[in-house]
């Protein structure tokens, strides 16, 4: 091999090295990018979990208030039910005719309680 083959495979390899070593710079930037992508990531789980999470005690929550206010419009229900029988009765000692408007002297409309 003469000398100017000698140089021009010289150049050729620094310029090879030279494009290796810029593709290991941007492969190091691109794993310090995929890293801090995957850490996002995590964290967004992390977030989207108690997220969940949240969503289930409420859920759980809003369950117990509709069973509560079940139970309190069974128990109103009674109430009332024991209200007019007693008013009925009571129509009946007292030789009173039974009165149509007591019908509606209970219902939970807006305004009446």
């Amino acid at each position: 091999m003469n000398q100017d083959a000698l140089k021009l495979a010289t150049t050729k390899i620094e310029k090879i090295l030279e494009q290796a070593r810029v593709w290991k710079s941007e492969k190091a930037d691109l794993e310090a990018l995929a890293a801090g992508l995957r850490e996002n990531l995590s964290e967004k789980d992390k977030v989207i979990e108690e997220l969940k999470g949240s969503e289930e005690r409420l859920l759980a929550e809003i369950r117990s208030l509709q069973e509560a206010l079940n139970e309190r419009d069974a128990k109103l229900q009674e109430s009332e039910d024991a209200l007019l029988q007693t008013i009925e009765t009571l129509n009946k000692e007292l030789g009173i005719e039974n009165s149509e408007s007591l019908q509606g002297l209970f219902n939970m409309k807006e305004g009446n309680a």
